[in-house]
């Protein structure tokens, strides 16, 4: 994706940020090294970052000290995972403000977020276009808030019927990949799987849709509305 067009707007967020962040103690938790990285810069001489961390376990313990404002968490981590560590930590601190970006829109991912108790929801892609800020801007106004492609999700899955509410975590990670694209060894380095269990996943993927082939199955979850259909890229400005 072209992004080029968007560059404007990617340089003016750490200022729009400010009165966001401004003396907000934060931690942030996310397997994303670079995320964190990125975080970190957009918090310089605004927050205070107080923690960063890239476990559940070690999120926790950054949060144990009390005096924390916001948790920022992506819903995956090297162990553990985002929906349990902000229900772990709404248990140390229940007013404690969570936000979490998830990397993969999976229903399953979303819904444990909200039983976790996370006020806000922002999709992964979002990120650098501005996306954190308008969840945290609405999550100060009116207390918590989903952003588009989020409440696109949860409103697909309750049009989607029965065969939806049936799918497993795995299935939902197993279908993106095949949506996208990705062929079983590039599934299975993603979902951390053995070769083998993407080979029978995706077997009783296609039986349970009754699917005759991978690319059938790919066109039944975009017409279910299971699975976003990727988005074109947005056309080059020819020269002038």
């Amino acid at each position: 994706m072209n992004l080029t067009s968007q560059l404007p707007l990617m340089r003016e967020l750490p200022q729009r940020s400010q009165p966001l962040l401004h003396q907000r103690r934060t931690v942030v938790a996310s397997s994303n090294r670079l995320l964190i990285s990125g975080l970190s810069q957009l918090f310089d001489g605004v927050g205070p970052l107080v923690g960063a961390a890239t476990s559940q376990a070690a999120a926790l313990d950054c949060l144990q000290s009390g005096g924390v404002d916001l948790l920022i968490c992506t819903d995956q981590l090297d162990s553990g995972d985002g929906p349990a560590l902000v229900a772990a930590a709404k248990q140390l601190h229940p007013r404690l403000p969570c936000l979490m970006l998830i990397q993969r829109p999976l229903l399953s991912t979303i819904q444990a977020a909200l039983a976790a108790g996370c006020e806000g929801l922002c999709s992964g892609e979002r990120l650098g276009r501005g996306g954190l800020l308008a969840v945290l801007q609405a999550m100060k106004s009116e207390g918590s808030h989903l952003d588009p492609r989020i409440s696109a999700v949860l409103q697909r899955s309750q049009a989607a019927g029965s065969q939806h509410d049936q799918l497993t975590l795995r299935e939902e990670s197993l279908l993106q990949g095949i949506c996208t694209g990705l062929n079983n060894q590039a599934i299975a380095t993603q979902l951390h799987l053995s070769i083998n269990t993407v080979k029978h996943g995706i077997t009783a993927l296609l039986r349970k849709f009754d699917a005759r082939d991978r690319t059938q199955l790919a066109l039944l979850a975009f017409q279910r509305g299971l699975i976003d259909p990727p988005q074109p890229e947005a056309p080059r400005a020819g020269p002038r």
